[in-house]
């Protein structure tokens, strides 16, 4: 599970390390109206901006929640990323996690939308398993 979180880690450092910071006077009206469309409440709001491959990334925090919007130059909606909590994953998934283990942590559970509309969602979980092995390796009946 370390593992998997300093993994993590690194992937979230290494995309904030190619993003470049902007000031808000650096960004495009039409990039800042895309924003305002969708969530108005950015008018009274700080938003953070960046600039990674050609797009603009907007951060902010929405219900004490981050929530991250990037928009391509000429205004257009990419994706909208949203941390949820893990009670609003739907039905199926969090069947299947409980499939995988009955005791199983979200970590974190993100709500993604891109360009059409297309909502997916990402998880990181904690499942504890137990594996039984004979003498020789082989995984004992009943076993996980």
């Amino acid at each position: 599970m370390r593992k998997i979180i300093a993994i993590l880690a690194f992937v979230l450092l290494g995309t904030f390390s190619f993003a470049q910071q902007l000031q808000p006077s650096q960004v495009p009206q039409n990039i800042k109206d895309r924003l305002q469309a969708k969530f108005p409440q950015t008018i009274e709001i700080p938003v953070s901006w960046s600039k990674e491959k050609g797009n603009y990334k907007a951060t902010i925090t929405i219900m004490d929640a981050p929530a991250t919007m990037v928009i391509d130059s000429l205004g257009r909606t990419v994706r909208i990323e949203r941390k949820i909590h893990e009670s609003y994953l739907p039905k199926k998934a969090k069947d299947k996690l409980f499939k995988l283990d009955p005791k199983y942590e979200v970590v974190s559970a993100l709500q993604i939308t891109d360009n059409k509309e297309k909502v997916t969602y990402q998880t990181v979980v904690k499942i504890s398993s137990n594996f039984s092995f004979d003498s020789n390796g082989a995984p004992l009946p009943g076993s996980k």
